[in-house]
């Protein structure tokens, strides 16, 4: 995410979205009544008979109705009624219309409220960009994944499975690292993490060194005991990814969750709206954890509570719908707290 403008006074955001993450913060931020600056191609009819429509592109400012972001679109698509807009011959105000927004295009919004927790979206979307672009390759013998982390998920992207030749297949040459190899060139990552069990990964990583292929990333290594979502997991929870990114959502947002588990078996946290309430009031809460899931679906009352623990100094985290882990927070109502010390 790249933010040009935050302009609190007059509630304005303008922006350029990155990559497909960036869409989906933007998805999460815009809300109905919510005006939109943008672009959109309309076919204009001919004025005579035989000759081509054409089509041109308008400016076009756009009460938001809904934002909807779906990857395989590629695209984030604003629907609602025209206010204004250029040319403006051909803008048809108080009209239905539609914005489609892809990445690398400008994107100016004037919120009919701005937020402290939509702010901080958008600057982490911007610490924690798609210059990251960690793949990870998680693989034992038989079996390699590969997937990206972003700041909110794990996006797997390719797996790769060793052919074996059964007696035969000590004597012949295997060309599994070769095809590990050549899916992780096409994907063009930044930075890349080899893990799993035994020595396969150290095997891979000597086997590409020996290549020495000029601009090739980095090369680091993580042990995990397992491959697969387990495998997934643990280089989640035991924190091995803040190696690799510190800044990574993902991980951060983890680790959360294991403290407040932790903390909760302590009496050292609380959950459910009222008790969270009562424990950032009395000043005991130390940090306010939503899920994605739950401010969505209940904007108002989580709004209220976020602005209660900035108004008592209470950190707040909200984590991704994206994160599986999210579950955990709302199997606890949806809303949850650490504390600095127990209550009675």
């Amino acid at each position: 995410m790249r933010i040009l403008k935050i302009d609190q006074k007059q509630r304005e955001i303008t922006c350029i979205p990155e990559s497909m993450d960036d869409l989906w913060h933007l998805e999460k931020i815009i809300d109905k009544g919510d005006i939109i600056y943008g672009s959109a191609d309309r076919k204009i009819k001919p004025s005579k008979e035989g000759e081509k429509a054409e089509r041109i592109k308008l400016f076009i400012e756009l009460q938001a109705e809904e934002a909807h972001f779906q990857e395989y679109s590629e695209n984030l698509r604003i629907n609602g009624i025209i206010l204004g807009g250029k040319p403006e011959e051909f803008i048809e105000l108080k009209t239905h219309q539609s914005i489609e927004i892809k990445t690398g295009e400008k994107i100016k919004i004037q919120k009919k409220e701005l937020m402290k927790w939509q702010i901080e979206r958008l600057k982490k979307a911007e610490q924690t960009s798609v210059a990251s672009k960690l793949l990870i390759v998680l693989l034992d013998d038989e079996q390699a994944e590969l997937a990206f982390v972003n700041q909110y998920s794990i996006n797997k992207k390719a797996i790769v499975k060793e052919n074996k030749k059964g007696k035969r297949f000590e004597q012949e040459k295997s060309n599994y690292f070769d095809t590990i190899l050549e899916k992780i060139k096409l994907l063009e990552p930044k930075k890349i993490l080899l893990v799993g069990p035994g020595f396969v990964k150290e095997n891979l990583k000597k086997f590409i060194d020996d290549k020495k292929i000029k601009g090739f990333p980095a090369l680091l290594v993580e042990t995990t005991n397992s491959v697969g979502e387990t495998g997934f997991n643990e280089i989640i929870s035991q924190g091995k990814l803040e190696k690799i990114e510190h800044k990574l959502q993902l991980s951060k947002e983890s680790q959360t969750i294991q403290d407040f588990l932790a903390k909760i078996s302590k009496g050292k946290a609380e959950y459910g709206k009222e008790k969270v309430k009562e424990a950032i009031q009395l000043g005991a809460a130390e940090k306010l954890i939503l899920a994605e899931t739950y401010l969505m679906q209940n904007r108002a009352e989580a709004e209220e509570m976020l602005a209660l623990a900035e108004k008592y100094g209470c950190e707040t985290e909200i984590i991704s719908s994206r994160n599986t882990q999210e579950k955990q927070i709302q199997g606890f109502g949806g809303i949850v707290a650490t504390l600095r010390y127990k209550l009675e």
